[in-house]
């Protein structure tokens, strides 16, 4: 049996709280404030805010004063709340809805100086694991939309500032 085409409207930037658009637009709101998987339609969607920490060789990692430990300690915390909310979903289909990037490809027009504040590569692995269909992210207020990672899943950045870039507060994702 084929595949439906499921198609996602993104409306705006996934932190600016839930908005009367509807219960798809109110799920993402829900899952990417609180690390949580829930089905809507027979499609699995994983979420939580994410975590800064920089990508590839230019991670941070834990080591001198104890702030940067914890800095690490959180960006290592939200990758281990989203395998588990992957982990939970038993739907063929599934979605990650973020706040911040978990590539890099996505922050390109951003300060390049800034890029370890606005995602983490530690969210990548288990998206590319549990090889879900698309990600969704707000953040990277003037990065560029579309974005791939290291094993070829979609990724959007939906902040509002990005998207009102295009001409319109909204994109049209089929997956």
């Amino acid at each position: 049996m084929a595949k439906r085409a499921l198609r996602i409207a993104a409306t705006a930037d996934l932190h600016y709280g839930k908005h009367s658009l509807g219960t798809l637009h109110e799920a993402f709101a829900e899952i990417s404030s609180s690390a949580e998987a829930i089905e809507v339609a027979g499609v699995g969607f994983a979420g939580i805010a994410g975590f800064g920490g920089g990508f590839g060789r230019r991670m941070l990692n834990a080591w001198g004063e104890p702030l940067i430990k914890q800095f690490v300690q959180e960006s290592i915390r939200h990758a281990v709340r989203l395998e588990q909310a992957l982990a939970t979903l038993q739907t063929e289909r599934r979605i990650v809805v973020l706040h911040y990037s978990p590539i890099r490809a996505t922050l390109k027009g951003e300060d390049p100086e800034i890029f370890a504040f606005l995602g983490s590569s530690r969210l990548e692995e288990p998206i590319n694991r549990f090889r879900v269909d698309a990600v969704f992210h707000g953040h990277a207020h003037n990065g560029i939309l579309d974005g791939k990672t290291s094993t070829g899943i979609p990724v959007y950045n939906v902040s509002a500032p990005a998207l009102r870039k295009t001409g319109k507060p909204y994109r049209i994702i089929e997956v």
